[in-house]
């Protein structure tokens, strides 16, 4: 498999991919958005190929501190061969590179089998933070499952 850095035309593809491994797309997954984390650092959104086939894909994220992690998907055709890690290696090179000190990614509490393939390749869970979101524009990102933080 090579990797190489996404190219818009291949939105498609990409978030084919992303639909056949059940990841929950929501308005922040159209092209349009996709486009917007394009420009901000495209050496970090990398798709792994194999001919003319996309296998793979992960974003990288970059805040100016921290790097994040979102939507790493491997065809399930091609899952459980290291794809999935090898994708994360590259993603960690490049960071380490722009000298981030720690990287966050978010896993959706029930999908265990990721969580399983991320506590694998060295990630840790953390149980000293709580996840909390601030929607400011319901129109634009619709809200599912969220809720509110009792005391």
């Amino acid at each position: 498999m090579k990797i190489i850095e996404f190219k818009i035309d291949m939105y498609e593809e990409v978030y084919i991919l992303w639909k056949k491994t059940e990841l929950s797309l929501v308005s922040s997954d159209t092209k349009e958005e996709v486009e917007r984390i394009v420009k901000l650092h495209p050496e970090l959104f990398l798709v792994g190929i194999k001919g003319q086939k996309i296998l793979a894909v992960v974003i990288g994220a970059f805040d100016g501190r921290r790097g994040y992690v979102h939507h790493l998907s491997v065809d399930p055709n091609y899952q459980k061969q290291g794809l999935g890690k090898i994708m994360m290696e590259e993603l960690h090179s490049r960071f380490k590179k722009m000298k981030v000190h720690k990287v966050h990614l978010f896993v959706e509490a029930e999908n265990m089998g990721v969580i399983d393939f991320y506590k694998k390749i060295g990630w840790l869970i953390r149980s000293d933070l709580v996840m909390m979101s601030y929607v400011p524009d319901t129109k634009l990102y619709k809200v599912k499952k969220f809720k509110k933080l009792e005391k």
